[in-house]
């Protein structure tokens, strides 16, 4: 039987390095954005969020991080258990 709960399925990569990672252990969520880019560096922000489904998201914290930083982040918490999901309807 499929499954009809949307907030699990894996998304497509969103253009311009924007995505979210679902943790159902942890239950928290993580959204990971470009953010101003400075001449020197890009960034990134990364919001974590505390999440039980069905229950709107609640904002825990907000960070920068150097795009590169980002991205090895991203690949180590999908080797960790998270997955990627799309945005919470909220």
């Amino acid at each position: 039987m499929a499954n009809k709960d949307r907030s699990f399925h894996e998304s497509p990569e969103k253009a311009g390095g924007e995505g979210w990672l679902y943790s159902e252990q942890q239950q928290k969520l993580c959204h990971f954005k470009p953010d101003t880019a400075t001449v020197h560096a890009q960034w990134v922000a990364i919001r974590t969020y505390s999440w039980v489904p069905p229950r709107p998201p609640e904002p825990m914290t907000r960070r920068r991080m150097l795009r590169h930083n980002a991205i090895e982040a991203w690949q180590t918490m999908q080797k960790t258990g998270w997955r990627r999901c799309p945005p919470p309807v909220r």
